[in-house]
């Protein structure tokens, strides 16, 4: 796939939705995609005493609100973003309705948050089931629509997920800058450290690996057919998620593009709660990605970081010699970012 051809978006007519309506409008435009924007009404939302005597009354004016609501949203799309949406509202619990819609879209595209009047698409935990079992891009957008994404982050740990999750980030880059990052496990230069490896040598070794990581990312950019001239490349030492926020701010990134394993959020960069610290961390736009239908799961002793475990003297003194053997054999000159304007407007 050389573009996206369909997106779908949901909203709730909160801030959060209809940033996200813009955001797939400007998305819709650029790759020429037809835009599908959803709104779902929950059934549970009618009152007690109404629900009893009156079942469908609250359901059908809700209903009635929301298609209003949408037409108006398709209105000012199509004048700002000369592009014709097409609009549905649904009756059905929020996540089952969106995740059957998904199937028809090549990327979904949906609000970190919402508060709408209508009972909110997205509020809870919608979103974070959504983004754990939808088998197609999700792109979470918490940041107001102003350009298109100027600087894209794309975390990754050698993972066919990281593979999907590279091949996304170039058809998001448009004219945006896109940089590769990998963070590496600290694990070992701890353990150098404490067997009294001398400063200099563990230096000789960090640079070694740093170099080696470097190489294998271009490597692997390339094995995918994809082109590295327009990409550039950056490591870290440290835990996967602190060092990608951090490194996502110093690139003022406005758009962080990860993986994920399977139907649940597993990986070396994606692990456990690891996706919702960064969603609710980051300062920027995120899109996950899902790793590719026809790839089979990495066992998960490849992809997650080992526990520390202790370490004999004898181990201690075998990686020291191992250390200072490498170090003699290196050359001296080794280098190693809203206001709501779709909200219905309340009649008299």
């Amino acid at each position: 796939m050389t573009s996206f051809t369909s997106l779908l978006v949901a909203t709730d007519f909160s801030v959060d939705g209809n940033n996200a309506v813009r955001r797939a409008a400007l998305l819709a435009h650029e790759h020429g995609a037809r835009l599908h924007i959803l709104h779902a009404v929950k059934a549970s939302g009618c009152t007690p005493l109404r629900d009893w005597f009156y079942p469908t009354i609250d359901i059908d004016l809700r209903t009635a609100q929301a298609r209003t609501a949408l037409q108006r949203v398709a209105v000012e799309i199509t004048g700002a973003y000369d592009v014709t949406p097409t609009i549905e509202v649904l009756v059905g619990d929020p996540f089952e309705t969106l995740l059957r819609a998904s199937d028809r879209a090549d990327l979904v595209v949906l609000g970190r948050r919402g508060r709408g009047r209508f009972g909110g698409l997205l509020v809870g935990r919608t979103a974070d089931r959504l983004l754990r079992t939808c088998r197609r891009p999700v792109l979470v957008v918490r940041t107001p629509v102003e350009q298109p994404y100027r600087r894209v982050l794309v975390p990754i740990d050698f993972s066919a997920s990281s593979d999907a999750a590279i091949r996304v980030a170039t058809l998001m880059r448009r004219e945006a800058i896109l940089q590769v990052f990998h963070a590496i496990n600290s694990q070992r230069e701890a353990v150098l450290r404490d067997a009294d490896v001398p400063e200099h040598i563990i230096r000789e070794t960090r640079l070694k690996e740093e170099a080696g990581i470097n190489a294998r990312m271009r490597s692997k950019v390339a094995g995918l057919g994809l082109d590295c001239t327009f990409m550039s490349f950056a490591l870290a030492h440290g835990p996967a998620v602190k060092s990608t926020l951090h490194h996502a701010q110093q690139l003022c990134a406005d758009l962080i593009v990860a993986g994920k394993q399977g139907r649940s959020t597993v990986g070396g960069f994606l692990v456990g709660s690891v996706s919702s610290r960064v969603l609710s961390e980051a300062a920027c736009d995120m899109l996950v990605v899902p790793q590719p239908r026809n790839s089979s799961h990495p066992p998960a002793d490849a992809t997650v970081a080992p526990r520390p475990q202790a370490v004999s003297h004898a181990d201690n003194a075998a990686l020291a010699q191992s250390a200072a053997a490498h170090a003699e054999a290196l050359p001296q000159s080794h280098w190693i970012h809203n206001t709501a304007r779709f909200g219905p407007r309340r009649t008299s």
